[in-house]
């Protein structure tokens, strides 16, 4: 479901349909032995399922908060797209039906334009905590979506255009039809592509069926969904920095003892560090794997990798500041900081 037909829904039928559903998907936790019966419960929905690369937060975020409270906090998985759609969990959040999302920042940029800010740059998390990045990012966040920004859970890599035709140079992206989100839709328009809005799950089917001549996607997760099968070429230079975000709900997050929120908040970044460094060994790993599959990696010429990287950095921020002049000023001043 994308966010122009999200607004059909009413909020009650919303909250009723992701709340049964979640009942129905929200079974035991596989993997993680009981301590002891645990006195707080989040329940936790992810990207897609728990099977992909989008699920993985889960069991590294889990893990330390399970390690760390003894016990006595629990991140309950309720579910992934089979539940609710990716661009949906952030209301979901937001009211209640569930207390936790692993999130892409680009789901939920229709309330909040600057959200895709995050992915600008190279910085490391701890850079952009440093610097204020991640602290002005959260307030906005609250101001506009109502939840919490918990952690960045996976980092550490760009994103890429895998396509089906080999792209000798950015002038071969003309007029190719490219699956697309709101964080790439403005590069694709400046390289002459059309850009066009397919679901994660769909986004196979549309290259088989000649929908679409490609996609743009983080640099890992690639190998999930076969797409090699189809799109024998990735384009590099790498562009952006992959950083997905872990939302909460404030209430749900007050409703904890003291104890177990500064317990909650030592976790995450812990299980952020984690997943920074299994981002990485993953995509060398999913990159070789492909390779033998008959996928190339092919390099843009000097001149046009400089321009394509440029490029990118200048359409996204220029998106941003015409839809969100002051929040999108406030930021670029930190993200600048950042990669100072």
């Amino acid at each position: 479901m994308t966010e122009q037909t999200k607004g059909a829904l009413s909020r009650r039928k919303f909250v009723k349909t992701t709340a049964a559903a979640a009942i129905g998907a929200s079974g035991a936790i596989a993997g993680f032995p009981a301590i002891a019966k645990p006195k707080h419960k989040l329940r936790y929905i992810t990207i897609i399922n728990r099977k992909t690369v989008w699920g993985k937060c889960y069991d590294f975020l889990a893990a330390e908060v399970d390690r760390m409270s003894g016990g006595e906090l629990k991140i309950e998985y309720a579910g992934g797209s089979e539940v609710i759609s990716g661009f949906d969990a952030p209301e979901a959040v937001a009211k209640g039906v569930f207390d936790m999302s692993h999130s892409a920042n680009a789901y939920f940029a229709g309330a909040m334009p600057s959200s895709i800010s995050l992915a600008s740059g190279t910085a490391s998390i701890e850079r952009l905590r440093e610097t204020g990045v991640l602290d002005a990012y959260a307030d906005v966040l609250m101001q506009k979506r109502g939840v919490m920004l918990l952690g960045i859970p996976m980092s550490g890599v760009g994103y890429v255009f895998q396509v089906t035709f080999k792209p000798t140079d950015l002038s071969t992206f003309k007029g190719r039809k490219i699956r697309s989100i709101p964080l790439y839709d403005p590069i694709l328009e400046a390289l002459g592509s059309v850009p066009v809005t397919v679901a994660p799950a769909e986004a196979y089917t549309s290259m088989e069926r000649g929908v679409v001549d490609g996609l743009g996607w983080p640099d890992i997760g690639l190998l999930d969904f076969k797409f090699y099968e189809h799109a024998k070429y990735i384009v590099s230079p790498t562009f952006y920095t992959l950083r997905s975000t872990h939302l909460l709900n404030p209430n749900s997050f007050k409703k904890l003892p003291k104890e177990l929120q500064d317990v909650l908040m030592k976790a995450s970044r812990s299980a952020d560090k984690i997943g920074a460094a299994w981002c990485k060994k993953t995509r060398d790993e999913e990159h070789a794997v492909m390779k033998k599959h008959g996928l190339e990696i092919v390099e843009l010429p000097p001149a046009d990798a400089k321009r394509f990287v440029d490029l990118t950095e200048e359409k996204l921020w220029a998106k941003i500041l015409k839809q969100s002049p002051e929040n999108g000023a406030r930021l670029k001043v930190l993200f600048d900081k950042a990669a100072a």
